[in-house]
């Protein structure tokens, strides 16, 4: 009786031992995300080289964005600056595109 009881008991904190494995790597695979209102203006600057429209971040850092979904055609305008929110995306850089940082946009407007 004993030996089924530990058995029992090791067997169900090796089930639960993983579960919580498995949970850590789900919230591993988030990205960071970036709240606020951030201004950036489209760009097709690396369209010759592979990159169909980036958005360069205005601040005193420059950043490259490649917004993974696309724009609207209506925003998709090389020099249109927008205000939006993005969250940078654990992801390879699209083929032939060497520049910016895969994000998904979110709440794209334009100023």
């Amino acid at each position: 009786m004993k030996l089924i009881f530990v058995v029992l008991a090791l067997s169900l904190f090796s089930f639960s031992s993983c579960k919580c494995h498995k949970e850590k790597l789900k919230s591993d695979q988030t990205s960071e995300v970036v709240k606020g209102a951030y201004e950036g203006t489209v760009s097709h600057m690396y369209r010759a080289s592979g990159c169909n429209t980036v958005i360069l971040v205005s601040g005193t850092e420059k950043v490259v964005l490649i917004p993974v979904e696309g724009l609207p055609e209506s925003l998709d305008v090389d020099g249109k600056v927008l205000t939006f929110d993005y969250v940078s995306l654990r992801m390879p850089q699209p083929e032939a595109c060497s520049k910016g940082i895969p994000a998904r946009l979110e709440n794209v407007s334009e100023k």
